[in-house]
């Protein structure tokens, strides 16, 4: 496929726009990584990775997997955090037990 034959014009925007934002960042290494659920595969291309660069590469993808999972649970962590809180201020701490 050459560059005038991609036809996902939604993936190629989006490509555009991240491609613009990483090198905003004046980045001395880039991943790239890609999902096909259909076919059960997972690819990754790299530049000017090296080890180091990869583990710091999956800790920022780990911290937005902690981020996404935080903020689609927020309200049953709010509502648990809120029932402890309303446990305590009524005397029902078990620690006092």
């Amino acid at each position: 496929m050459t560059r005038t034959e991609f036809e996902n014009k939604e993936l190629a925007e989006f490509l555009e726009d991240a491609v613009q934002g990483l090198f905003n960042l004046d980045p001395n290494a880039i991943a790239i990584v890609a999902i096909n659920d259909d076919r059960g595969i997972a690819g990754t291309q790299y530049y000017g990775c090296g080890v180091e660069d990869k583990g710091r590469i999956i800790h920022h993808i780990n911290e937005d997997i902690i981020m996404d999972v935080i903020l689609n649970n927020a309200e049953m962590i709010r509502n648990i955090v809120t029932d402890a809180d309303d446990d305590e201020i009524d005397g029902e701490d078990d620690e006092d037990e």
